[in-house]
């Protein structure tokens, strides 16, 4: 078995003996998997830390034979999934630039990832937190909350995030809810499918794009059925992730000529209707966004199960988004935190329940029912509960135990096959 990715790693690590590991590796791994690991060894070379580039990803690969129990060699099995910090980006400079837009100038080279995402998963960008959405009871068409941006040297920033606004003082044009990040979750899932079709331009612009059959999103989000009506307004919730936008507020940062940037999570919406076999059909050609398509072609995202855009629950749905990145990175440890606290981590729209203990845990017990039948990319499950802390009930939650891992198959680019 070959692969223009092993080709690339002898390029680069210049250990040709090492051919056959390599290829045994990538039988047992998946290229997937392969890809993720060789772009960790090229994150540490550019860091200075990697001095013998084949011993580094040697190590990290046997690894995860272990992990997939491929490799038996005596050594004690990892945790199920390396550091989640790996998936961001390198520093709050970078992610911020990377929200600029560039034009989209000279001849088009339309194609796919040279290593597309597993067909199982949705890759979900990992600066678009719970933040950025609400609930459909939030009436309001505009507001701020303070949002949490991380970046894999250690910085955390938290700024102003406008919902709504293209910029301070624009215009309201409403705020996206956990209903439009489940159909972004599925656009995301059908992006896969069609093997992360991408257009780059001599200029630096980059797009990701695909073809959505309203059908077939419907199927992605695991409607049972749908009418003509349900149709119609899951094509307007797809056009809303196009018009309602975002402003980050970056002036108290002191980055060096940026103050700010206004975004939306997709870039051009098209639609085309027609019958295929006697039935009307919608299909929508989408873009995503520039800091959403750079995201996801750098490969900053995290691996999340396609039935994450199945959850019904919109506050299942944000807790979701919250606590796994969290969990992943605490390692099996269990994870705290008070209901009061948690609202405002999640900027839950005002009501009634909120200063009333005994119906916050009566809303945060429906949403965990739904939770607890959650299991992340790699088969661990969700285990969330509801407990009496010593001012207020408390959401405490950790991942299960180590399942057999999942092995992704990747799409090879025509040609390499």
């Amino acid at each position: 078995m070959t692969s223009y990715l092993i080709d690339e790693i002898l390029e680069l690590t210049k250990d040709h003996k090492s051919r056959p590991f390599f290829e045994k590796a990538l039988r047992e791994i998946g290229e997937h998997v392969m890809a993720e690991e060789f772009g960790e060894l090229k994150h540490q070379i550019r860091t200075g830390q990697v001095q013998n580039p084949a011993k580094y990803l040697t190590t990290l690969l046997k690894k995860r034979m272990v992990q997939a129990g491929g490799d038996k060699a005596k050594q004690d099995p990892p945790a199920v999934q390396e550091k989640i910090k790996t998936y961001f980006e390198e520093t709050q400079l970078t992610l911020f630039s990377n929200f600029r837009p560039v034009k989209e100038e000279g001849e088009v080279d339309q194609g796919v990832m040279a290593v597309p995402y597993g067909k199982e998963i949705i890759p979900w960008a990992t600066f678009i937190s719970s933040s950025f959405f609400t609930l459909s009871t939030n009436k309001a068409k505009s507001d701020k909350v303070m949002a949490k941006f991380r970046t894999l040297d250690g910085d955390v920033s938290v700024v102003p995030l406008w919902r709504g606004r293209i910029k301070p003082g624009d215009r309201e044009r409403g705020i996206l809810t956990a209903e439009h990040a489940k159909v972004l979750a599925a656009i995301e899932s059908l992006w896969v499918q069609q093997g992360c079709q991408r257009n780059k331009y001599p200029s630096g612009a980059v797009t990701c794009f695909c073809y959505v059959s309203i059908r077939d999103l419907a199927k992605a989000l695991d409607w049972k059925s749908f009418s003509g009506q349900g149709l119609t307004w899951l094509t307007s919730m797809v056009y809303d992730l196009k018009t309602m936008p975002y402003y980050v507020d970056l002036s108290a940062m002191k980055l060096k000529n940026i103050n700010g940037y206004g975004f939306s999570l997709l870039g051009d919406v098209e639609l085309a209707e027609g019958k295929k076999r006697g039935q009307p059909e919608t299909v929508l050609k989408v873009k995503f966004s520039t800091p959403l398509s750079v995201q996801l072609l750098e490969r900053h995202a995290v691996s999340r199960p396609k039935e994450l855009a199945h959850i019904h629950g919109e506050l299942a749905f944000l807790i979701r988004l919250f606590i796994e990145p969290i969990l992943i990175g605490l390692d099996g440890n269990e994870y705290n935190k008070t209901l009061a606290d948690l609202i405002k981590e999640l900027s839950l729209p005002a009501a009634g329940w909120h200063g009333h203990k005994g119906k916050r845990k009566q809303i945060f017990e429906k949403a965990v029912k739904e939770l607890n039948a959650q299991k992340t990319a790699d088969g661990r499950p969700i285990k969330v509960s509801i407990e009496k802390g010593l001012y207020d009930w408390m959401l405490s939650a950790k991942l299960g135990g180590e399942e057999k891992c999942i092995e992704v198959q990747v799409e090879e680019p025509a040609g390499q096959k």
